[in-house]
């Protein structure tokens, strides 16, 4: 993994989670990192529902965790998600990307697959906060909008 400063971004954030941490986050006013160096947003709707495409949307794929585990993602279950539509508060911080490192050799596809999984993401190093009242968006109605091989941007 090799991580880069990248500037803030501007405007509003995006975060998915289960909606079992909505309340705590709401409570909190702020995305805490849960185990991870960083807490991660994307600058879009069509980003997030993209990355989430990339990861808590591939059934039983595999993935490396917090701690350095290999896991596989659990059966995805479209209503246990929301998307928050955040404002940040200011706040100093390290604003990071993660560029996904990829073995010499390695498919062109799977390299366009890897910056495209990088660029979605922007990382924060701390707990971001954010103004209060952010807009809660349900995940399933929008990924049930989703037409089977259309990409989810054009869509929306």
């Amino acid at each position: 993994m090799a991580y880069e400063r990248i500037e803030p971004p501007r405007g509003c954030l995006y975060h998915y989670t289960k909606k079992d941490r909505l309340d705590s986050i709401l409570q909190d006013d702020r995305i805490r990192r849960f185990g991870d160096r960083e807490c991660w947003f994307c600058t879009s709707l069509e980003d997030t529902l993209r990355l989430m495409e990339m990861t808590v949307m591939k059934e039983g794929h595999p993935y490396i965790d917090t701690q350095g585990l290999l896991r596989k993602y659990p059966a995805f279950v479209p209503e246990d998600y929301v998307i928050l539509k955040l404002e940040q508060r200011y706040q100093n911080g390290e604003w990071v990307r993660w560029n996904q490192e990829m073995p010499p050799g390695c498919p062109p596809e799977t390299f366009a697959e890897a910056e495209e999984f990088s660029s979605l993401k922007k990382g924060f190093r701390g707990d971001l906060k954010f103004h209060q009242n952010p807009q809660v968006i349900e995940a399933s109605p929008l990924l049930e909008e989703q037409t089977p091989g259309m990409d989810m941007a054009m869509k929306l």
